[in-house]
């Protein structure tokens, strides 16, 4: 499996950034990352996952602050990604394939270092749904 983080694999539909915020969203926490995700319609071609992670800007102030801890979520993400890969549920006929839209966020006070937040991303991404 590449370990490249594709365009394909991103989200970043503001509308269903918003739809993982309503209710029926499923969640996972394991501090300083949360994990948001819901399934979504999938299209032909498309990844079982389409991921997008955020900063809170009342928690961090700076731009620059923000774009770090991004960085090092993205980059955890990438190198892991391949958890996510499980045992896959043959498809039945006439059923669409379901993906999976997930948001990670970052939760904490602090600027932890790159370590943390990928032990902590390794975890959250064992314990989200195997993709269709």
């Amino acid at each position: 499996m590449s370990q490249k983080f594709h365009s394909a694999e991103r989200l970043k539909s503001r509308k269903e950034i918003g739809r993982l915020f309503a209710a029926g969203a499923g969640t996972a926490s394991s501090y300083p990352l949360r994990v948001v995700f819901r399934p979504v319609e999938r299209r032909r071609g498309d990844p079982s996952y389409k991921v997008t992670f955020v900063v809170p800007k009342r928690r961090f102030k700076r731009a620059v602050d923000r774009n770090l801890l991004k960085r090092r979520m993205r980059e955890a993400y990438r190198l892991n990604k391949h958890l996510l890969a499980g045992p896959q549920v043959p498809r039945e006929s006439g059923k669409e394939q379901s993906q999976l839209a997930v948001l990670f966020m970052y939760t904490g006070k602090e600027e932890l270092p790159y370590a943390t937040i990928e032990r902590k991303m390794v975890k959250l991404l064992r314990q989200l749904p195997a993709g269709g």
